[in-house]
């Protein structure tokens, strides 16, 4: 008789103890709800929409250099081979920005905010507030990142076309890129799908950015957009190519 009312008694102890453990998950579960997402429908589906589109350009890049290989595999002649050797420096002089390319694209100025007299204010309305902020060169690298990692093919800033060497830097109180100064208001065009460019910036948050520092940033389409080569004389000294086996 004893035995049976251990063995009763070790149940309930077993029974109790799980009962316990899952009311604590249920506890924790009320105290830390799940986060949950709360990007609108709008700016999911506009995220969608860009990762389809870098999708699209990789499939292109890769049926592209596919196509590429193929060409210079199968060339029947020593004239089909310099032809295609012809096409893709032309394409590399161009990516490198060597030559002056055009096609649609956007148009960005940052131009002085007007900021309303405070005698035209009526008591419904508030000054914008403005603080010590000023345009530097992190907030253009970072305009043109969001350019660049949007699909742009070609970016400039007050005419002077970036390339991968390009440095945009303060220096005192100028910006300079590469060795040339720029003043304000700054000029950026950017060659690339003029939906796909504006949506990122507004995702972004460029306008807020910039207005802490009273700068508003006018967006426009362009159909024809041209950008001049990039005119810097690059000196190689620190790199050269690697001889593979049977150079002379």
């Amino acid at each position: 008789m004893l035995q049976k009312s251990r063995k009763i008694t070790f149940i309930l102890a077993i029974i109790s103890a799980i009962i316990g453990v899952m009311l604590t998950v249920q506890l924790r579960s009320s105290l830390h709800p799940v986060h949950k997402e709360s990007r609108s429908i709008a700016e999911l589906r506009t995220t969608l929409q860009k990762e389809l589109e870098k999708h699209k350009n990789l499939l292109a890049d890769i049926s592209k250099y596919n196509q590429l290989y193929y060409q210079y595999e199968t060339s029947l002649s020593e004239d089909e081979s310099i032809s295609v050797m012809k096409e893709e420096l032309a394409r590399n002089r161009r990516m490198a920005g060597m030559v002056t390319v055009e096609g649609e694209g956007v148009v960005l100025e940052v131009v002085d905010a007007k900021i309303p007299d405070e005698h035209i204010l009526d008591e419904n309305m508030t000054a914008p507030v403005v603080g010590d902020y000023t345009i530097d060169d992190e907030d253009l690298r970072w305009l043109v990142n969001i350019l660049f990692a949007n699909g742009a093919q070609a970016v400039s800033i007050n005419g002077h076309r970036l390339i991968s060497t390009t440095a945009i830097r303060n220096v005192g109180d100028t910006i300079q890129i590469d060795t040339r100064t720029i003043q304000p208001p700054y000029e950026l065009k950017a060659l690339g799908e003029p939906d796909v460019l504006l949506s990122a910036l507004k995702l972004e948050g460029v306008e807020e950015n910039f207005q802490l520092a009273n700068k508003k940033v006018l967006a426009e389409k362009k159909d024809k957009l041209m950008i001049s080569a990039n005119n810097e004389t690059r000196a190689i000294q620190y790199m050269k190519p690697v001889k593979e086996k049977g150079d002379s």
